[in-house]
């Protein structure tokens, strides 16, 4: 979905060996802690660790009306560095004892709503996660696309990768979007949509027979992948997809033979008579009476022939 540079994952690997001991400590101390140590602890990991500039690129404690925002971010370089006033994501902290929810996640959207700004991140210094926001009149939802759990028992080296996707190199190169991009094209129900197509139906009960030199129904292995692989996903499945999936495509027409010069001329008076808006042409080979018609109307001439042919 993304590369990681190695001089990126190098250097993230290095740092994160410093600073996940500092994660688990504030992890440990559970409600003891609050946001305000988990922001000490944030504003050197997005600095040392991610490459944003501290000084000049984290706003920090910004308010508008009654609301409050830890780090509206606005990068010295890239897309919006000399619009004066757009921004290029928000940053959402809390503590971190305190569960991420759902009231973080449209309390922080609403506000990217205001200010046209396409992705956020929310964490406890603990867990990261990333969103786009996706506009719509009717209901405009957040989606997330990435997240790093750091209370995992995970090496800084795997970390390392995962967590390159919140840096400021990956925004700038643009693999938010990328991976937004991604995570669209394979959401559950649209997956579940083509397990359940009929091509993947077949092609499965197909290998299945061959492996095993039985004849396998497909309704059987239908059952089986709807009930036993994928049954919890079987709800939200894509019905839309799923359909249009399983439309058969439109029938070519069959290319003549070349000993029937007779067919062959016929076939190409008729599609040129269609004119060029027609899709396909399609006679069929086995009914002769259609051909001969066909012929009749298109070479007079030749009408005998078909007739001698047809008493033959």
């Amino acid at each position: 979905m993304y590369k990681v540079p190695s001089k990126h994952k190098k250097m993230i690997t290095q740092e994160l060996k410093r600073f996940m001991p500092l994660i688990h400590n504030l992890q440990a101390k559970g409600k003891s802690s609050s946001e305000d140590d988990a922001r000490i602890l944030l504003n050197d990991i997005l600095s040392y660790v991610l490459g944003y500039d501290k000084y000049n690129e984290l706003k920090t404690e910004m308010r508008e009306k009654n609301s409050r925002y830890d780090y509206v971010v606005k990068l010295m370089e890239g897309p919006n560095s000399k619009k004066k006033d757009k921004f290029d994501f928000v940053i959402e902290a809390k503590a971190a004892h305190i569960e991420l929810n759902q009231h973080h996640i449209d309390q922080t959207m609403s506000y990217c709503l205001t200010k046209g700004m396409d992705f956020f991140m929310l964490t406890n210094a603990v867990k990261w996660r990333l969103y786009m926001v996706k506009r719509s009149k009717k209901e405009p939802t957040a989606n997330l696309i990435h997240e790093v759990d750091f209370g995992t028992n995970n090496s800084p080296e795997s970390l390392a990768e995962e967590f390159y996707l919140f840096s400021k190199a990956s925004y700038l190169n643009n693999d938010w979007k990328s991976v937004s991009e991604q995570v669209k094209a394979t959401k559950v129900e649209d997956v579940v949509a083509v397990i359940l197509s009929d091509k993947v139906i077949k092609l499965v009960t197909k290998e299945l027979s061959t492996l095993s030199g039985l004849k396998i129904s497909e309704d059987m292995v239908k059952e089986i992948i709807e009930n036993q692989i994928v049954k919890s996903s079987v709800d939200t499945v894509n019905k839309k997809l799923l359909k249009k999936i399983n439309e058969k495509p439109a029938k070519k027409s069959k290319a003549p033979k070349s000993s029937d010069t007779s067919k062959s001329n016929s076939s190409d008076e008729c599609d040129s008579t269609e004119g060029e808006g027609a899709t396909i042409l399609q006679l069929p080979v086995t009914n002769t009476s259609e051909s001969t018609v066909a012929k009749d109307q298109d070479n007079p001439e030749g009408s005998s022939t078909g007739e001698e042919k047809k008493a033959a």
